[in-house]
């Protein structure tokens, strides 16, 4: 098969690979549709100490049943896969919290991945899509179930003043979720390109290149926003959030940061904010994720800028580097 494959030095190359081989309560799957993720890009930097290469990268994807140990599934049957590999053990585990098991693992991490025709999963991390939901839309199950999962970390009410820090792919998620549950949601971006998508979709934006604290103030008539999510994973958002948050309000960091930031501190504890973490999914939030997308409330055309070919995965990292304007990028494979 043809895969996508990070060797160790910088970057991925398409190489020819031995199909996987299906062991017990295995299912073997072709893969339709990969997302390419920060974290792949962070990967293929070979900066991630978790990742032994050589690995196929690739943990949001989606496609059809080949074969598979187990009665449920049979050829044909169109996938998503939930990346999550927990040891079952520790006791994370066994408190019910799997997505931050100590000893965590992911398909596409540790594990070879989506960013290839065919992929090993087992199948009690497969789950069947509902007949109206496209290929091409399903594949965005995993980072909806992010913003999902970070947006159930605060309490929301109707009618709350939400900002999104980041109008990337999953701060657009996160923003259309939040609205789905009733917020008024405000997009601080520095993408001039990313801003104007947030603003077609409806949200109130603000330019992260300017003041975003003093908009987010004049906006919420000095008060703050009653809930912040972090989603851009970079130092000025984590330096701006507290300050946009309003007394009592709730902070949740649903980016993934690569290295320590500034946070501050005194604003947090003088306002007596809550400041809560959001690491990847569960269950629950990748099946409302299929629920959502199935129901066409999420815009899915607007959030998905980029299709390229497996061949093409340089130039598919380097349009989700940020080299040209768009939102996520996709793998065809």
């Amino acid at each position: 098969m043809k895969a996508a494959v990070f060797t160790g030095e910088p970057g991925v190359c398409v190489q020819e690979r031995p199909c996987p081989q299906v062991g017990p309560e295995e299912a073997l799957i072709r893969v339709k549709y990969a997302g390419i993720c920060g974290s792949d890009l962070y990967i293929c930097s070979g900066r991630n100490p978790r990742v032994k290469p050589p690995v196929i990268p690739g943990h949001e994807f989606v496609g059809e049943i080949v074969a598979a140990d187990s009665p449920d599934l049979k050829p044909g049957d169109r996938v998503a896969v939930e990346p999550l590999l927990a040891c079952g053990r520790c006791s994370a585990c066994r408190r019910g919290a799997y997505h931050v098991c100590r000893e965590l693992r992911l398909l596409g991490v540790q594990v070879d991945g989506g960013f290839a025709e065919y992929v090993a999963a087992p199948v009690d991390r497969i789950v069947k899509l509902p007949e109206g939901l496209s290929l091409e839309h399903a594949v965005l199950t995993e980072p909806l179930a992010v913003a999902i999962h970070g947006l159930r970390q605060a309490t929301l009410e109707l009618g709350d003043r939400v900002v999104v820090l980041g109008g990337g792919p999953v701060g657009l998620l996160l923003a259309q979720a939040a609205r789905l549950a009733g917020a008024r949601v405000m997009v601080s971006e520095i993408s001039p390109y990313r801003r104007q998508v947030a603003a077609q979709m409806g949200f109130t934006v603000i330019d992260a290149a300017g003041d975003p604290v003093a908009e987010v103030l004049s906006l919420t008539g000095g008060e703050g926003a009653d809930v912040v999510y972090e989603a851009a994973g970079a130092a000025a958002t984590a330096a701006q959030m507290a300050q946009m948050a309003r007394i009592k309000g709730q902070i949740v960091v649903v980016g993934v940061y690569k290295e320590l930031a500034a946070v501050d501190l005194l604003q947090i504890s003088f306002r007596e904010q809550t400041l809560r973490g959001s690491r990847v999914y569960n269950y629950q939030d990748f099946g409302r994720a299929i629920e959502l997308l199935a129901q066409g409330a999420i815009d899915v055309e607007r959030t998905v800028t980029h299709v390229f070919p497996l061949e093409q995965v340089q130039e598919a990292m380097a349009a989700a580097a940020g080299e040209v304007d768009g939102v996520k990028v996709i793998l065809e494979v």
